[in-house]
């Protein structure tokens, strides 16, 4: 399958001292409200799943929007300070197109991401060192809220957030070595974004899932740079329901 350019460029606003100078707050905002909505409802629903509570955790859901509000709207920030267009649904391509990316890398390769983690993992599933809300799932609802939750927060999180923000600061790091021209140079600020944000991806499923969640989280930032924020959405989500399907769902 042919696969265009990654991260569609848009002009960038011209450099200014005044970080947030020039930037338009218009797109910030519904892109803020929409990711940061979206985060906090599944985090919410997913409590109220996990506590067999049938009440909605207000207070907790605001909490979630402040903390989720930040990620996307600086995440945003430095998409657009980068010249990138991290949605897919708003880049200038067809709707075929998009369908198509969607499909390949959201479906197609989540569902093999997720047999191969069901491979590696199936004999370690009641192991005392995986969490006890996986061991006790019952159904296909508590499966399906608990994959939308780890797919929207975590990818806002480690890549929407944090791989455009390791990714904008090392650049501005490179920049001088960047300008004279060294072909390799320019490539490492963009690598080592993809490592440290996939170390921390890491680092937040416990040494346990360390080495598997490192190589998911790049292979994440890799879809999320080439095929936008709703794919790695998509595939994340995929990944996780294929395998608690296979490994938990009684």
């Amino acid at each position: 399958m042919h696969v265009r350019q990654p991260l569609k460029k848009t002009p960038a606003p011209k450099e200014s001292h005044l970080f947030f100078q020039g930037i338009d707050f218009g797109g910030a905002i519904w892109c803020t409200g929409a990711l940061t909505i979206a985060a906090s409802l599944s985090q919410s629903l997913s409590d109220m799943n996990l506590d067999h509570s049938s009440t909605f955790p207000w207070i907790d859901f605001l909490r979630h929007v402040y903390r989720y509000a930040a990620c996307a709207f600086l995440g945003w920030v430095f998409a657009r300070k980068l010249g990138i267009q991290p949605m897919l649904l708003v880049r200038p391509t067809s709707w075929r197109f998009k369908t198509r990316i969607l499909l390949f890398f959201g479906f197609g390769l989540g569902g093999v991401m997720g047999l191969i983690y069901y491979g590696l993992f199936r004999d370690y599933r009641f192991s005392a060192r995986v969490p006890g809300y996986l061991v006790e799932m019952e159904d296909h609802y508590d499966n399906f809220i608990l994959s939308l939750r780890a797919a929207v927060t975590e990818e806002l999180i480690f890549r929407f957030f944090l791989l455009t923000a390791f990714y904008y600061i090392l650049k501005r790091l490179f920049h001088s070595l960047i300008n004279r021209g060294n072909y390799l140079i320019r490539y490492v600020p963009l690598c080592a974004a993809f490592l440290l944000s996939g170390v921390l991806f890491g680092f937040a499923h416990g040494t346990f899932g360390f080495w598997t969640a490192l190589v998911a989280g790049m292979i994440l930032g890799g879809i999320f740079w080439w095929a936008g924020f709703e794919t790695a959405v998509v595939t994340h989500f995929t990944v996780d329901y294929v395998f608690f399907s296979l490994t938990y769902v009684k």
